[in-house]
């Protein structure tokens, strides 16, 4: 397992989870993603989407200027 970051500071709705998805496709089963973002939005976007794609949705922190979303791959691809 590994964890991995995503840089979606500055990215509106619908890049966090397009950049999300492009990533997800390219990890293998177990890894955790640790996803930055500066939208709002991003965290109900994010989470919608782990729900349709079946992917856990572990954590989200809330940082000064930015989230901290934490999602994990599960064994379906997206």
């Amino acid at each position: 397992m590994n964890t991995h970051q995503l840089n979606a500071k500055g990215l509106k709705c619908p890049m966090p989870v397009i950049k999300l998805q492009q990533l997800v496709r390219q990890l293998s089963v177990g890894d955790q993603i640790e996803i930055a973002c500066t939208d709002p939005a991003a965290e109900k976007d994010i989470r919608s989407w782990c729900k349709i794609n079946r992917h856990p949705f572990l954590n989200v922190k809330s940082e000064i200027d930015h989230l901290l979303i934490y999602i994990q791959i599960d064994g379906r691809k997206s």
